[in-house]
């Protein structure tokens, strides 16, 4: 287990003031186990005390009441005040200790050195490409394409994409966990070269400290160089180590290191798979050219949108009420009407037009700001016409008012009055947290030309009216005109008329019916995935019957004397239901009503109860049903302990 070879260490612990030095020797050096990941503590550079050789994590810190982290940290492990106070220059060093292994192993499985029982990684490729933190937040549609394997997962990635984006940190771990797929996880922050077992390894932890003066995420960028580095010195010539980063200046120092190193885009044309570049999240500084080719008026360099505010200034509009926040909630009927649910003011928000919506999407946590009373609107419950009656200049120009708005249908009835009184309206200043997902649908028949490369720029066309339309680009038109298509947001810049996206896969034919359905479940967030082996490792073996131990159970009551009968369609198959109906001496009529236990056969904590929770509820199309718990159980057990 690695340390540091300093002659000394210091601990804090609780009740602890000030420090307290000792030599190892004089207490035990914690140790972790094998089968145990190390917990992680970060800290700050600390400056140098001249009265010893302190650790390297030791951080120092002056109890001048400054609000700062080490401070903080200082607080949560110091005793009750005593009398007095302590005097203001009183110093007390804070230890974080780092734990490092010598027992993780790089992934390979024609590596000589590690354990090769471990390995996630293919046997005869020819590459091992590691993998930055933007790429993994931006470029995730990617790399869960089949076509992209082999790839290294840094520990400090893998943190830095949970702290930045859970949803695509999750996303990645269910890459790691896939047995199909060859994604390994390496633990870089806590890994020590051992010495015995390759004593020709290169000298190099590929733990690294953050240097004076080094920001985190420069630091984070040195740590996967120096993983990069390792992974290409310990496996050598057996294999080529590629690190894919879009970040320039990263790009550089690691070719200046000896570490080769792409981009994104040009590892994928490498790959010779032309639609795989459909799936590459561009940057958003290309926007403007790509409103080029979707538009030539005079006004398409105009800033369409205005800027949003930065979060220190809505925190602090926040906290004086000039601003609300809330949730943005878009008419069903009408894209171009919006509400908001205010605590603050106790009512809706409603916000009309495009322009003041400022590139929100319906379920992004938002910022407002009401406008003067005389501009607020009434709540007409107005209804978007047709879409494919729109005017293509009506959807380019996004209303910005209930006047500019394409056409529209009031519901109310011939002869009746709108009495319904002006309500809070108001214009988003900010996005707090956004909500984009992938989004089904298909292509605008009307296309833009394709430019260099055989690139066409298109407008998609959600099937959640909802949702403006998503500008992207693609080499593959002729194949997505007729097709449903799913569709990921990547940016919304002020000086675009519609949000940018790329391509994500293709779902099928427009119309037909397994298409159709499989819209309807991924719009709805359906998981129609087969049940995996860990859970159906939970369920009871077939046949299944009831024993003697379940009829001698006391709070059990053996019913079978009774004529139980579903009230159900024939060839029904999932019976969670009966009823029972006997004639009473005295004339009425019992009526007994059964109801399935599967919390029987369901334990708390296991794979079956997590999936079960997950799912929520069976769900039924037309023409097949999506099962929350599997067959076996709905069709066979609890049917047979039923009935």
């Amino acid at each position: 287990m690695g340390f540091s070879n300093s002659p000394w260490f210091t601990r804090v612990t609780e009740g602890e003031r000030g420090c307290e030095e000792r030599p190892p020797s004089a207490a035990p050096v914690p140790s972790t186990p094998a089968n145990k990941a190390p917990t992680r503590h970060t800290g700050g550079a600390a400056p140098h005390k001249p009265s010893c050789s302190p650790p390297a994590a030791a951080v120092y810190c002056l109890r001048f009441g400054a609000k700062s982290p080490e401070v903080k940290a200082l607080r949560l492990f110091r005793s009750p005040p005593l009398s007095r106070a302590p005097p203001l220059s009183v110093l007390a060093r804070v230890v974080r200790e780092h734990y490092l292994r010598d027992d993780i192993y790089c992934g390979a499985p024609f590596c000589k050195v590690c354990d090769v029982a471990a390995a996630r990684l293919g046997s005869s490729t020819s590459t091992i490409i590691i993998v930055d933190t933007n790429v993994v937040l931006h470029q995730i549609d990617l790399l869960e394409n089949p076509a992209i394997d082999d790839v290294v997962v840094l520990s400090v990635v893998l943190e830095e994409v949970k702290n930045k984006n859970l949803s695509v940190y999750n996303r990645l771990r269910a890459l790691c966990s896939n047995s199909q797929r060859r994604f390994f996880v390496f633990s870089n922050e806590y890994h020590k070269t051992d010495w015995k077992q390759d004593p020709t390894e290169i000298p190099r932890d590929t733990y690294v400290k953050i240097e004076s003066g080094e920001t985190p995420n420069d630091r984070n960028d040195r740590a996967i160089r120096v993983a990069a580095q390792w992974y290409q010195n310990h496996l050598g010539s057996a294999v080529k180590v590629l690190l894919i980063t879009n970040d320039r200046e990263n790009k550089k120092k690691a070719i200046q290191d000896g570490i080769p190193a792409e981009t994104v885009e040009s590892y994928v044309r490498s790959l010779g798979q032309p639609a795989l570049l459909d799936l590459i999240v561009q940057p958003p500084s290309e926007d403007v050219t790509m409103e080029d080719a979707e538009d030539l008026r005079p006004s398409k360099r105009k800033t369409i949108y205005p800027e949003h505010k930065p979060m220190s200034e809505i925190t602090s509009g926040l906290h004086r009420g000039i601003y609300h926040q809330g949730k943005l909630r878009v008419n069903r009927y009408n894209p171009f009407e919006a509400y908001v649910g205010s605590e603050s003011i106790g009512d809706e928000i409603i916000v009309y037009g495009r322009a003041n919506m400022n590139r929100a999407f319906d379920g992004d946590i938002v910022a407002v700001e009401l406008l003067p009373q005389d501009r607020w609107q009434e709540e007409k419950s107005l209804a978007i016409a047709n879409d494919e009656e729109e005017e293509e200049d009506d959807v380019h120009l996004a209303p910005s008012s209930a006047d500019d708005a394409p056409r529209v249908t009031n519901i109310l009835q011939a002869g009746e009055k709108d009495a319904t009184p002006s309500r809070p309206s108001g214009r988003v200043i900010g996005i707090i947290k956004r909500n984009w997902h992938s989004y089904c649908g298909s292509l605008d028949p009307m296309p833009m030309p394709a430019g260099e490369g055989g690139i066409a720029h298109a407008l998609f066309v959600s099937k959640d009216r909802r949702i403006p339309k998503i500008r992207i680009q693609t080499r593959q038109l002729g194949n997505l005109l007729d097709k449903r298509i799913i569709v990921a947001v990547d940016s919304w810049d002020r000086l675009s008329r519609h949000p940018s996206g790329h391509y994500v896969r293709t779902i099928g034919e427009i119309g037909d019916r397994d298409t159709e359905s499989e819209v309807v479940l991924i719009e709805n967030d359906i998981d129609a995935r087969p049940f995996s082996s860990q859970v159906l490792a939970c369920l009871p073996p077939l046949p299944w019957s009831v024993s003697a131990e379940d009829i001698a159970n006391p709070i059990r009551q053996d019913l079978r004397h009774l004529r139980v009968f579903s009230v159900d369609p024939p060839g029904c198959k999932d019976i969670d239901d009966a009823l029972h109906c006997t004639l009473l001496p005295s004339g009425n009529f019992e009526v007994g009503v059964h109801i399935a236990d599967v919390t029987n056969f369901v334990h708390p904590g296991t794979p079956l109860d997590d999936e079960a929770a997950q799912r929520g509820t069976s769900v039924y199309l037309v023409e097949r049903r999506i099962d929350m718990l599997p067959k076996p159980l709905t069709e066979d057990i609890v049917r047979c302990g039923l009935m």
